[in-house]
């Protein structure tokens, strides 16, 4: 397991570095992102998704991923009350307990720990049980931290989202026969994918004010990456689910730290900006040791 988590704290900690040192920018870490979205994030959805076979069984580990949603913004909302947060703080609390970083470090934690295989399952669920929980659900939240009485959501936002437009085209196209050489090409573009967003992610890793945010820092990384992975491995045992690939592939999303774009809708509605870049920073350090610590309990089940 170290051999494989290696190439993901490299690329991460390279991207660190190439900030501090001046050689990598924010500007130059959104050329990337972008890149990553509209080329790279499609053909590795694409590659992906055509060699995935789907059992049945997945749309239950798809319903299992809006379950967890559902249960970390409730019990999120809960100790956020017990806290005592302001509104503001509540749902930026909430946005973050709730949603995960299931693809830009997730993606590499699936191809460290289960390979190709995983990262299968992996784009799928990151696209239906991740992308979609947030797109949809992410208004109602932040509409109550700004104490608003409407919301709304943005449709053809969701629908023309590149990755997600490419699952819908992978599906389509998983129905026809695809010459090994343009297969191919998209696993070589797709791969980049890895290296590039660990690569990102490093450059924009940030702290701002930790250590006066730790108590509300702390619970949200207790939350997402301990207590509620705990809870549905836990469930998951209790029903005597098989832990087959497709469902250690989704343990490992829902225990991924708190998700960037997550933390960008807090911003951009004017909530909790430091608790969420903080949320971010922490949990991204923090994963490197839960996440396999997680993944070695899936094996034990």
């Amino acid at each position: 397991m170290i051999e494989n988590l290696f190439s993901v704290v490299l690329f991460f900690s390279l991207g660190y570095l190439a900030r501090k040192k001046g050689i990598f920018d924010k500007e130059g870490a959104d050329t990337l992102i972008r890149f990553i979205i509209y080329f790279a994030f499609p053909s590795l959805v694409v590659y992906n998704v055509y060699h995935l076979q789907i059992k049945p069984s997945f749309f239950f580990v798809i319903l299992a991923g809006w379950l967890v949603v559902i249960f970390s913004i409730l019990i999120s909302f809960l100790a956020g009350k017990v806290l005592g947060l302001d509104r503001k703080s509540l749902a930026s609390f909430v946005m973050m307990s709730s949603f995960g970083n299931t693809s830009f470090l997730g993606f590499p934690f699936q191809m460290a720990l289960l390979g190709e295989e995983g990262l299968r399952y992996a784009v799928v669920f990151d696209q239906l049980a991740s992308f979609l929980p947030v797109s949809l659900l992410s208004p109602f939240i932040l509409a109550y931290g700004r104490g608003e009485g409407g919301f709304s959501i943005d449709l053809k936002k969701v629908i023309t989202f590149p990755p997600f437009v490419a699952v819908v085209f992978a599906f389509v196209v998983k129905q026809f026969y695809v010459p090994d050489f343009v297969l191919e090409g998209l696993k070589t573009l797709g791969m980049t994918v890895i290296p590039l967003a660990l690569f990102s992610v490093g450059i924009n890793l940030q702290f701002s004010r930790v250590r006066e945010r730790l108590r509300d820092i702390s619970a949200v990384i207790f939350i997402k990456m301990i207590f509620v992975p705990l809870v549905f491995l836990g469930v998951l045992a209790v029903l005597g689910v098989e832990m087959d690939t497709a469902w250690r592939s989704a343990l490992i999303e829902v225990a991924m730290p708190p998700m960037v774009l997550a933390s960008i809708f807090v911003i951009g509605a004017g909530l909790d900006r430091e608790l969420a870049v903080s949320s971010v920073g922490v949990g991204i350090l923090v994963s490197f040791i839960t996440v396999p610590f997680i993944f070695y309990l899936s094996g034990l089940v």
